[in-house]
């Protein structure tokens, strides 16, 4: 059973203005160590960050009954597993309020936009 839910869109043009106008600095702000590794690697550098992004702000929706402050976006990592699919990565500081839930993170994109959703069920 679902005990929460986020969902966000966000348009891959707004996410290539933001690294062309603050480059790497924006790149540091929000993306983790992770994540700025696997960029590296990657052909499709705007739907890539756009995905990530729109899962980040899914999760932060999602966390909102959980958690009293929204933790910076470096903080939480989408990562994908051996398999490819997108997990959530949290640092140690979120992480610590967290080993209760477990989550389900979906992300697409195409051309212009890019959407996620998250689900959190409570473990019994």
């Amino acid at each position: 059973m679902t005990d929460s839910i986020g969902i966000d869109i966000v348009e891959v043009a707004r996410i290539k203005q933001l690294v062309e106008r603050h480059g790497e600095r924006f790149i540091r702000r929000v993306y983790g160590p992770i994540e700025q590794q696997t960029l590296q690697a990657r052909r499709d550098r705007f739907p890539f960050l756009a995905g990530r992004f729109a899962a980040k702000e899914a999760a932060i929706k999602a966390l909102g009954k959980y958690l009293t402050v929204r933790p910076p976006y470096q903080e939480i990592e989408i990562i994908n597993d051996n398999a490819g699919q997108p997990r959530l990565r949290f640092s140690e500081t979120v992480s610590a309020h967290l080993n209760h839930l477990e989550f389900q993170v979906s992300i697409a994109h195409e051309r212009s936009h890019a959407v996620a959703i998250v689900t959190i069920r409570e473990l019994p």
